[in-house]
């Protein structure tokens, strides 16, 4: 089954948005192309050696950590993008924030009228508790560059996990981020920004994930801490490789095409 699932992942990479592959079905990375179109016809995309997109790649995770639909994480990163809404001071000032939270609802339409490729499964929403987190990364932006530079330097992960689980606020309220820390280090190994990233670091067991896992018989633990984040996150990369948790990911885009493979 799961040789079955990578050749669906890659037979469909042009047919699904966010498979990213190259010619030799290496995953790119998420950030690699986001496939919305701005309206100059240039797409979506992070380029982690810039300060400010590599700032968006928090704020993306701290999005994404939210229920609903990934779409509303990956458009609220790319309207930042565009409105180059991505400096630190911008969302150290009160007045930008809550300015930036009164007219969410608008900006939310906007970008997604404004731009093409990926259609949206619902309505784009911009969510009122991403602003105060936005927030959490400005305050902290300097110390979590320092223990990411620290962690490789050291070739220690743990020193950068454990400092960004530690911050409230990157959740739903004032919750701590966890599930997405992977999504941060996948990208960065991805991109070759830190390639001593271990890739057992690198799969993110959210529930979609979790789901498809549970449907494939790929027991993976309760995740109910750091430690057994990454248990589940080394359990996904030894069944996927660098394709990280891209193919439980897509599972339930691919079911129909799964579903012809077992037949």
């Amino acid at each position: 089954m799961k040789k079955q699932l990578i050749t669906a992942v890659i037979n469909n990479k042009d047919r699904i948005s966010y498979i990213n592959l190259n010619e030799e079905a290496q995953y790119l990375g998420w950030t690699h192309d986001f496939n919305i179109i701005f309206p100059d016809g240039v797409k979506m995309d992070l380029d982690l050696k810039t300060e400010e997109d590599l700032f968006l790649l928090f704020v993306l995770a701290s999005a994404w950590s939210r229920t609903g639909q990934w779409e509303n994480a990956a458009y609220f990163v790319t309207y930042l993008k565009i409105k180059k809404k991505y400096y630190r001071d911008q969302w150290l000032d009160i007045d930008f924030v809550n300015n930036e939270m009164a007219e969410k609802d608008k900006n939310a339409a906007w970008i997604v009228s404004e731009c093409g490729g990926v259609v949206p499964r619902k309505k784009v929403c911009f969510r009122k508790d991403v602003y105060a987190s936005v927030v959490v990364i400005a305050k902290n932006w300097i110390m979590i560059k320092e223990k990411l530079e620290l962690a490789a330097r050291l070739n220690d992960y743990a020193l950068f996990i454990d400092y960004l689980a530690s911050l409230d606020g990157l959740g739903t309220g004032q919750k701590r981020m966890r599930i997405k820390i992977p999504l941060i280090l996948r990208e960065l190994r991805c991109q070759g920004i830190y390639p001593s990233i271990p890739g057992e670091f690198c799969c993110v067991p959210d529930e979609r994930v979790k789901t498809a896992s549970k449907e494939l018989g790929i027991v993976l633990p309760t995740i109910n801490s750091i430690d057994s984040l990454f248990k589940a996150s080394a359990i996904i990369y030894q069944q996927f490789g660098d394709l990280y948790d891209i193919p439980l990911f897509a599972y339930e885009d691919l079911k129909v095409v799964w579903n012809a493979y077992r037949a």
